[in-house]
């Protein structure tokens, strides 16, 4: 196992344990704060892509979220057969999903799927709504 996916089976279980109410203040107690938690998450994501689904195919996924601290930025980039993910907005992203904390953590952690927050309006997206798709069949799910 690595430390990525270590520190967020930690991070997986708090979230699954706290209830709606609690997440943010949850997630910023945490070491690092809520940065090191978001970057937790997405790193985890970032390692769940299928480079036999992307090849030569490239892409960005920019998220904008909704937390009590205010927007927090990252986007997940990939090229090369490969996934990475950093803080901040991308100049060239393909769609902008916005999402509050709560709902990315569930989404994360397999508690909410992507259509249901789409359709329910948890997930706001902007831009390419066509290459949104590309998460779920570029993605592995854990």
């Amino acid at each position: 196992m690595t430390d990525v996916d270590t520190g967020y089976a930690r991070l997986a279980g708090l979230i699954r344990a706290t209830p709606d109410s609690g997440l943010d203040a949850a997630l910023a107690a945490e070491p690092g704060g809520l940065d090191t938690s978001l970057d937790t998450v997405f790193a985890h994501m970032a390692s769940l892509v299928d480079p036999d689904k992307v090849k030569g195919q490239k892409g960005v996924f920019q998220y904008e979220i909704t937390t009590d601290e205010g927007t927090k930025s990252r986007y997940l980039r990939v090229e090369h057969d490969t996934c990475v993910f950093d803080r901040g907005t991308s100049d060239d992203a393909d769609i902008t999903i916005g999402i509050r904390l709560v709902d990315l953590a569930r989404l994360a952690t397999g508690q909410l799927s992507g259509q249901r927050a789409f359709v329910t309006g948890k997930m706001k997206l902007q831009g390419n709504a066509m290459f949104g798709l590309k998460l779920g069949q570029w993605f592995r799910r854990d």
